[in-house]
């Protein structure tokens, strides 16, 4: 159970962890020696067992036969092994510190999302006994203990890897071979996808409304700078949802996460100023900047959103019209971009092996029925903010439900093993500098 809580449920998390996979469970011994020394820490067979109850109650089977039985038992215990040595250096590192708050949250946690899979307290009590866990209270204090250990060594691990210590090491080509070979049978089948390129057009606001709203945000640039209430005005005027009722406040702002326009503007203003009125995409903005560093800003804002007509949406709609009627006649689509996309909105152009039933439902409807060079649209979108779109689209690739192949998962396979043999160059290290010793 433990397990299925860590588990990732995607692809890599499948190939980086596969438990050990064999034919049907069988009971081993109870009677409890030590089958391994490691530095001046010993583990017994009980915690073998456990271990093996755990991957039990993920449906893995175990072996009955005996020579596999006791191969599986040996990579059990080598991954105990393992876990002991990186706590060891975990212990040894005075910079590594877990309060009893953390552990009793991630304990909390933990128990909180095992127990929600179970109907009724009944149910869960009889399948604590069934796997060896005694009652919920036995269960809470194993959980104690495996999360105070896990939770130590994840912060050596962590910080070695922001000191450069577990630096990637990148697999050879055979390796990459045989760990697609190996996890095939444990991959999740591929969904359906699309490939596609498409042209979204903004629907654009009149001169005469982008002046009305530019005169508004003139007068309250006045107001500000004459010590007018940030917040205030910001409650009252802005018209973004998201910090409106904080009074305009933002939060820190780093370089990259808003469009050019307003970035140019606040990162060169002082603290305490007030902007003139910045143009977006969205709207005008006023922007105070109320405590700056080199590559962020704390600031606020109010943002002023022109008046969309029916008219505006009618002239929107008829040049994705004419879009789509010029990629019909085959004008080449980057020409057909660079007039008419909506770059300053951070748009894609192109949108690669998307799984089809995670497009929006507008999408999954157009495309519903269309083959490899169809072009589709205009499609209206609507993005909740009062700031409709509209995209036309041409299909560049289709490809069913099926097994993903080796091209498909190379760039994540290679990333999961250059960590996974990171780790093992690692963990050889410890290996060689603490004594180990296997009694199993």
């Amino acid at each position: 159970m433990r397990r299925s809580i860590a588990a990732g449920c995607g692809v890599l998390a499948a190939l980086l962890a596969p438990p050990p996979a064999h034919a049907q469970e069988v009971a081993y011994e109870t009677v409890d020696r030590i089958v391994a020394v490691v530095g001046d820490s010993v583990i017994p067979l009980s915690r073998v067992a456990e271990e093996i109850n755990v991957y039990r109650q993920q449906g893995v089977q175990v072996p009955t036969d005996p020579a596999e039985r006791e191969a599986f038992r040996l990579e059990v215990l080598n991954g105990l092994i393992d876990q002991q040595l990186i706590l060891q250096a975990a212990l040894r590192d005075t910079m590594i510190s877990v309060s009893e708050q953390e552990v009793q949250a991630a304990v909390d946690r933990a128990y909180r999302e095992v127990r929600n899979q179970f109907g009724s307290e009944l149910e869960f009590r009889r399948q604590l006994e069934t796997s060896n866990f005694g009652t919920p209270e036995e269960y809470r204090r194993w959980l104690t203990d495996q999360q105070r250990r896990e939770l130590i060594s994840s912060q050596l691990v962590q910080r070695m890897r922001e000191e450069g210590g577990l630096a990637p090491l990148a697999p050879t080509e055979g390796e990459l071979r045989a760990f697609y070979e190996a996890s095939r049978a444990q991959q999740e089948p591929r969904p359906a996808t699309v490939s596609f390129r498409q042209v979204v057009l903004r629907v654009e606001p009149s001169a005469a409304a982008l002046d009305s709203t530019r005169r508004l945000a003139d007068s309250l640039v006045a107001v500000l700078r004459d010590d007018g209430d940030f917040g205030q005005l910001a409650r009252r005027f802005s018209q973004d949802p998201g910090s409106r009722d904080r009074g305009g406040d933002l939060g820190w702002v780093r370089r990259g996460n808003f469009v050019p326009a307003f970035e140019a503007v606040a990162f060169r203003m002082r603290p305490g100023q007030i902007s003139d009125p910045v143009l977006t995409v969205f709207g005008y903005h006023v922007i105070e900047v109320q405590r700056s560093q080199p590559a962020e800003v704390q600031a606020r804002h109010i943002l002023l959103q022109p008046q969309l007509t029916a008219e505006d949406d009618v002239r929107a709609r008829e040049a994705a019209e004419s879009v789509a009627q010029a990629m019909l006649d085959g004008e080449p689509f980057d020409s057909l971009a660079r007039r008419y996309h909506d770059f300053a909105g951070q748009e894609q152009t192109l949108i690669e092996d998307f799984p089809r039933d995670q497009l929006p439902q507008n999408y999954q409807d157009a495309i519903t029925g269309a083959e490899v060079g169809n072009v589709i649209g205009p499609i209206k979108l609507d993005l909740g903010d009062g700031r409709p779109k509209y995209a036309v689209i041409r299909v560049e690739e289709l490809r069913p439900e099926g097994e993903f192949s080796f091209e498909d998962l190379r760039d994540q396979m290679r990333g999961a093993l250059a960590q996974q043999n990171a780790m093992k160059r690692f963990l050889d290290g410890l290996r060689a500098a603490t004594h180990v010793e296997i009694r199993l």
